[in-house]
């Protein structure tokens, strides 16, 4: 039968999703016998199961000489053990079909594999084996970070790159953790050694700082016995304290200026001091940033990319860690106005700050927020990775039941407030990676702050 459809007219929504993921028959929590926590949730569409550890001390701990030993460590992890060369872990992962892979990031780290329900147990004894009997043999540590160190000076050759470096040790400064990239300096990395790494294992790789997500149809009394008896041996234990300095407020605006001789585009990057993770404006702070940063529909991109073409995108972002955070504005833009970009950009800033947002602006940043939610759970490993991140800032079990009424419950006043206490457009760090002979003086007479000239070390 043929149908025709009215393309001129926009498909009316459906009804808001009713969303919930804590179900006594598809998540459980308890804790092993070792200490570590684990999470399972009963997945029954798929014959495999996805499993991710999570070490709840990430690149914050390294000392600001050691920057990137989080990463470096992580990578080291599979490259060899008590029992098995990195070539001999690699194939009794493939010979199971066994999907593996380690990740690190500011503030957590750990390892994850996919494998079919039937071979969880083989594999998971490979698995064991790299988390609890890893050797960081030096010689290949030698070609590891030799691999490292080719991506940080692949980077200093992306002007995006090298814009999120500037700005993010522009706002932290040069002595705390947060201030550098989770790859580290080519410097830094450098000077790691793997009796260090093998001292990093020591100090955080313990059970109790570790939380077990896991993703896939099978028993709590069954994974529990199959994690106990792969897992023999497995010590908890005391951790080190790990002090951080303050993340200073700033005192006045700046433009930190790097120079890409010839570029035609300018990366900007403007923003200051944000929150940690578990902040209790988290809510309302994600709701503002939709509105103005976060959607292709939000103010910054439909001024910069819709109205002036300065852009093919513009974005803003919270960057919310466990012990601080960061609040951001990024893009590429035409070198020939960068100086107005960034006048666009403080503007907007501004207005939400001074002005707040209007009714039909917040449903439609809650209902981006709302509808977006389902897509994210729609695979084992896409659970798990939420999962996980509720594992690592420590977020209640119903975190992700009770998220839609969260943003719902959020009002006009309250998205105003934030913003009006949150945003400093006064105070912000402007980093702008650009052809400084002809973007400089337009950028002087913007009169909004110094424009100083840095290195792409910042």
């Amino acid at each position: 039968m043929h149908t025709t459809t009215n393309r001129a007219k926009i498909p009316e929504a459906g009804a808001v999703p009713d969303f919930t993921l804590l179900d006594e028959t598809k998540l459980k929590r308890t804790r092993l016998s070792t200490g570590a926590d684990l999470w399972l949730y009963r997945y029954k569409k798929l014959p495999v199961v996805q499993v991710y550890l999570i070490v709840r001390t990430g690149a914050y701990s390294d000392p600001v000489e050691k920057a990137g030993m989080t990463n470096l460590f992580s990578e080291m992890l599979d490259e060899g053990t008590k029992n098995r060369s990195a070539l001999q872990i690699a194939d009794d992962f493939d010979y199971f079909g066994t999907k593996f892979s380690t990740w690190a990031s500011m503030d957590g780290c750990g390892a994850s594999m996919l494998t079919l329900r039937e071979h969880l147990t083989s594999s998971l004894e490979v698995f064991s084996d790299v988390i609890l009997n890893p050797l960081f043999p030096d010689y290949e540590l030698v070609r590891v970070r030799k691999n490292v160190l080719t991506r940080i000076l692949q980077e200093e050759d992306q002007p995006n790159v090298l814009a999120n470096k500037v700005f993010i040790n522009t706002i932290y400064g040069k002595q705390h953790p947060y201030g550098y990239p989770l790859l580290g300096t080519v410097d830094s990395v450098d000077s790691i050694t793997a009796s260090e790494l093998q001292n990093k294992y020591s100090s955080f790789l313990k059970a109790n700082n570790t939380s077990v997500v896991v993703v896939g149809d099978i028993g709590l009394a069954e994974i529990v016995d199959t994690f106990e008896s792969t897992f023999p041996n497995w010590e908890s234990g005391s951790l080190p304290s790990v002090e951080l300095p303050e993340i200073s407020d700033r005192g006045r605006t700046a433009i930190y200026l790097v120079n890409r001789a010839e570029a035609v585009q300018s990366q900007i990057r403007i923003g200051h001091r944000g929150v940690e993770r578990t902040h209790k404006d988290y809510f309302p702070l994600v709701v503002m940033n939709q509105i103005l940063g976060g959607q292709f529909t939000s103010r910054i991109n439909l001024n910069l990319r819709e109205d002036k073409g300065f852009t093919y995108g513009a974005s803003s972002l919270w960057d919310m860690r466990k012990f601080g955070g960061h609040f951001v504005t990024n893009g590429g833009f035409q070198g020939e106005y960068t100086d107005r970009s960034v006048e666009e950009i403080l503007k907007e800033i501004r207005s939400i700050k001074d002005e707040g947002v209007s009714g039909e602006e917040l449903d439609a940043a809650k209902d981006g927020l709302i509808r977006s939610l389902p897509r994210q759970f729609e695979t084992p490993s896409q659970i798990a990775t939420q999962l996980s991140s509720a594992a690592l800032y420590n977020l209640p079990e119903n975190y992700f039941d009770t998220y839609v009424d969260n943003i719902q419950r959020i009002s006009v006043e309250e998205v105003k407030g934030v913003a009006n206490e949150y945003l400093h457009p006064d105070k912000a760090a402007i980093v702008v990676v650009g052809d400084a002979r002809k973007i400089k003086s337009p950028l002087e007479k913007l009169g909004i702050g110094e424009v100083i000239e840095v290195d792409h070390k910042g």
